[in-house]
C-alpha cells in the first residue's frame, strides 16, 4: 500500500501504525457505525463488508433527504423521469425551491440547451417556472437566453407556495389576499393543465414530507389529463450512488444494521446522530473522500476517520489521509445526466495515498488476523 500521512492521537504516524490502532478500535467495538460515506463505489463497496463484518450500522450523511424521497414514495407511489427525458421532451419545468439550483449550478442549461433535441410533445414553447426564488441577486439564478421565466415567490414560506398551486391547479377555491400573487398562482396552474409533459424539480432534503406528498397529488391530478413527472436532485456526496450499491448488495437501502442474524432497515433507529447522543454506538467511522464535496461530521466524538482533507480532526481520532476519489483518481459516481453509475476520470491523479476501499481492506484484513491469533 502506497504510503501516506497519518494520525493517531494527535501525533503524527505511519499510514500502517495508524491502521493497526483503526484495526484495534473496531475489533473491540460491539456497534460500530459507518457513517459519511462521501466516497466512490468501491469505497462504499468496502465500508458495506467491513459494517457486516463488524454488526455495525451503515448511514450515509445524505441519509435524511434518501429517506424522506423513498418513504413518501413507498406510501403513495411517484412518477420519475429520467434527466434526458426531462431535457429533451419536457415543455414546462417547475423547479421547486433553491436546492436544485445550489446542489448544481448549471442545472438549467443543462436542462435547457441551446441546440435543439428530440421532437417533444405538444406545440407549446419550453417554458420554466422557479416556485420559491426570492428576489436577491444571489437566489435569482441567470436563466438561459430566449427562455420564458416566471419566478413565484411572493415572501411567502415554500410549503405555503406549493399548497397554493396544488389548490389551483384543481381549480378549487381559496382566499389570497396579495392579489398579484394569486394572478400568478392562477396563471402558472393554468400554464400546467394545458401542458404537454410538465416536470417539477425538486431536492428531496429540502422538502419536507407533507411538501413532497403535495407535489406528487399534482403530478397524479395532472397525469389524468396529460403527461407530468419528478424529477429530484441528486444527494451530495453520492449519496444515491452509495444507496444503489447498498441495494443492490443487501436488498436494503442505507441506515441498515448487520447486529442481527438479517440486515435490518430502520431509518429513525439508525440514524448516525442519534445512536450518537444514545450512547448506543461505541465507534464511528467517518469517510469523506469525495472532490469538490464534504461530509459535516458529528461534534464531540472521537472516531477513525479516513479524510482526503484531514486538517480538521479531533486529538482523539485516529486519521487515515486517503485518496479524494475523481480528485486523486478515477471513480464510479452516481451521475444525474444518466441516472445510474458512471466513471468520472481523476482531475490530477495522485498514487501517493491510498483509496477508501484499499485502507478499508487493510484494516479488515487486520481485524481478521488478530481475531485468528
Amino acid at each position: 500500500m502506497a504510503k501516506a500521512k497519518a494520525k493517531a492521537r494527535g501525533r503524527e504516524a505511519e499510514l500502517d501504525s495508524a491502521l493497526e490502532r483503526a484495526a484495534d478500535l473496531l475489533g473491540r467495538a460491539r456497534f460500530p457505525i459507518f457513517g459519511g460515506l462521501f466516497t466512490d463505489i468501491a469505497g462504499a463497496a468496502a465500508a458495506l463488508s467491513l459494517a457486516e463484518t463488524l454488526g455495525g450500522v451503515f448511514d450515509h450523511a445524505s441519509s435524511a433527504g434518501l429517506m424522506r424521497a423513498s418513504k413518501v414514495m413507498r406510501e403513495t407511489g411517484a412518477t420519475p423521469a429520467s434527466f434526458g427525458e426531462v431535457r429533451n421532451r419536457a415543455d414546462t419545468v417547475v423547479v421547486i425551491g433553491k436546492g436544485p439550483l445550489t446542489r448544481d449550478p448549471d442545472l438549467l442549461d443543462k436542462l435547457f440547451p441551446a441546440k435543439p433535441g428530440l421532437p417533444r410533445p405538444g406545440d407549446n414553447k419550453r417554458e420554466l417556472i422557479l416556485l420559491g426564488a426570492d428576489n436577491t441577486k444571489t437566489d435569482n439564478p441567470k436563466t438561459p437566453k430566449g427562455l420564458r421565466t416566471t419566478a413565484i415567490d411572493g415572501k411567502s414560506p415554500l410549503p405555503e407556495l406549493v399548497a397554493l398551486l396544488a389548490a389551483s391547479l384543481r381549480e378549487g377555491r381559496f382566499d389570497l389576499r396579495d392579489k398579484a400573487l394569486r394572478t400568478e398562482i392562477d396563471e402558472t396552474a393554468a400554464r400546467l393543465r394545458k401542458s404537454a409533459f410538465a416536470v417539477f424539480v425538486y431536492d428531496p432534503a429540502e422538502l419536507e414530507e407533507p411538501v413532497l406528498h403535495t407535489v406528487l397529488e399534482m403530478v397524479r391530478h395532472l397525469v389524468l389529463t396529460t403527461r407530468a413527472a419528478i424529477l429530484t436532485t441528486a444527494a451530495s456526496g453520492n449519496g444515491d450512488g452509495v444507496n444503489l450499491c447498498f441495494t443492490w448488495t443487501c436488498g436494503l437501502p442505507v441506515r441498515t444494521s448487520f447486529a442481527g442474524a438479517v440486515p435490518q432497515h430502520d431509518a429513525w433507529a439508525y440514524d448516525t446522530d442519534r445512536l450518537l447522543k444514545s450512547g448506543e454506538a461505541d465507534a464511528l467511522v467517518w469517510i469523506d473522500a469525495l472532490a469538490g464535496e464534504s461530509a459535516v461530521r458529528p461534534k464531540g466524538v472521537s472516531a477513525v476517520v479516513l479524510s482526503a482533507n484531514p486538517g480538521g480532526a479531533g486529538k482523539d481520532d485516529i486519521v487515515i489521509e486517503v485518496a479524494s476519489a475523481a480528485g486523486d483518481h478515477d471513480a464510479a459516481l452516481y451521475l444525474s445526466p444518466i441516472s445510474g453509475i458512471g466513471m468520472v476520470k481523476a482531475a490530477k491523479a495522485n498514487k501517493d495515498k491510498p483509496t477508501v476501499a484499499a485502507a478499508l481492506t487493510r484494516i479488515a484484513e487486520l481485524i481478521d488476523e488478530r481475531r485468528a491469533a
